[in-house]
């Protein structure tokens, strides 16, 4: 997915919110909610008929989840789905006490859900996430908050949410639990193809008067502290000072024998880092070897199941959800991809770039000073880690 297209996906998601707005202002403010009129494109996000295509997704039955602040008696079983019509009425069980259903994992279910959570990672750089909540009339959701940003689309039906004003912007790692108070707070209705931002850990809470189903879309934009840690990062692979070992009794020094004895060396990294971080060009380098490292370990790219014959002639295409980070040294490409990295030598950069920026073409018209041996070899292993597919 070239950046253009990422752009265009999330512009038709976000209208008449321009993308601009929502990555700097919106992505920095409060929850914010904009009007479905008209948003069809949106109402199908997980296909003409979304409730099929949650009930025939029996293979998620070990993963839902499931909430309701006024059940009519305790959750049913999610044991031993046998088939799709098990499922369903395991289902229906779920919403005849008054449980929200919680369906995670969906981007395998829709191709224009996955291409949209795709755009994301491509613009953000960060992992997305998919779910979807199912209910009926009468449901109630307790107040809770979740630890990532949600983009939420409502597919069918009416909700009633209940969001409070404000949020402490709370950290991802558990902790001691504390109670989740709604405060003061905004009410409103959503109705297909209305969407609603929610920043991370904004107290909120729905209820329902009938068949309701919305799409819960989670990301984390970067935080000032995964920025420094990248400038850290990136200092520790040049300054060794930062690699040593410090905290060889660190048990010892937390039950209060010698936790002194780190400020020296911690206060000698910060400054270090300090300095480094006023050196032009030092935190555009940290942030481009975090991309690079955040695209890989997203979930890799569907593989081929198997490999096709490649020839000069072969007219190839990226796949759907192809996308990559370049970064390079003076003798190595470091091509990071959904699953992981190829380091490819400089005198191919012409034809990678190509490859990269090319939606389609043929292997001999490969750009660059090489051999016809080296283009193929190039398609070759682009091909099999399901960034490139024969036409």
């Amino acid at each position: 997915m070239l950046f253009p297209e990422a752009q265009r996906i999330l512009q038709q998601l976000l209208a008449p919110l321009t993308l601009d707005e929502f990555l700097d202002k919106t992505l920095s403010g409060g929850f914010h909610r904009i009007d479905g009129a008209g948003a069809a494109e949106r109402i199908a996000l997980l296909g003409p008929d979304p409730r099929a295509v949650l009930s025939d997704a029996f293979h998620l039955a070990p993963k839902l989840t499931f909430h309701s602040a006024n059940p009519l008696g305790s959750p049913p079983s999610l044991a031993e789905v046998v088939d799709a019509g098990d499922f369903r009425a395991r289902i229906e069980q779920f919403h005849a006490r008054n449980y929200s259903v919680r369906f995670p994992e969906l981007r395998p279910l829709w191709p224009q859900l996955d291409r949209l959570a795709r755009a994301l990672e491509v613009i953000l750089h960060q992992p997305v996430t998919t779910s979807a909540f199912w209910s009926r009339g009468g449901m109630r959701a307790p107040v809770h908050f979740d630890d990532h940003d949600l983009i939420v689309v409502q597919l069918l039906g009416a909700k009633r949410w209940s969001v409070g004003n404000s949020s402490d912007l709370p950290n991802t790692w558990l902790g001691i639990p504390r109670a989740v108070e709604l405060g003061p707070h905004t009410d409103f209705d959503v109705h297909p193809g209305d969407v609603v931002y929610l920043p991370r850990g904004t107290p909120h809470s729905v209820t329902s008067d009938e068949e309701s189903l919305h799409l819960s879309i989670g990301f984390t934009p970067l935080t000032l502290r995964e920025a420094i840690i990248a400038a850290l990062d990136q200092l520790s692979d040049v300054d060794q000072a930062l690699r040593t070992t410090v905290g060889g009794r660190l048990a010892y020094q937390l039950r209060g024998v010698g936790t002194e004895r780190l400020v020296p060396p911690v206060l000698d990294g910060v400054e270090r880092l300090r300095a480094a971080c006023r050196t032009p060009g030092f935190l555009a380098a940290a942030l481009q070897q975090r991309s690079s490292r955040a695209v890989a370990r997203l979930a890799a790219l569907p593989a081929p199941a198997r490999l096709p014959a490649l020839e000069l002639d072969t007219e190839l295409t990226h796949t759907d959800v192809a996308f990559c980070h370049l970064t390079a040294n003076p003798e190595k490409i470091d091509f990071s991809h959904p699953g992981g990295h190829l380091y490819i030598h400089r005198g191919a950069e012409q034809g990678l770039l190509y490859m990269v920026n090319t939606p389609r073409f043929r292997v001999r018209d490969v750009p660059g000073e090489i051999a016809d041996e080296v283009r193929l070899s190039l398609a070759q292993k682009l091909v099999e880690i399901g960034f490139l597919k024969a036409v």
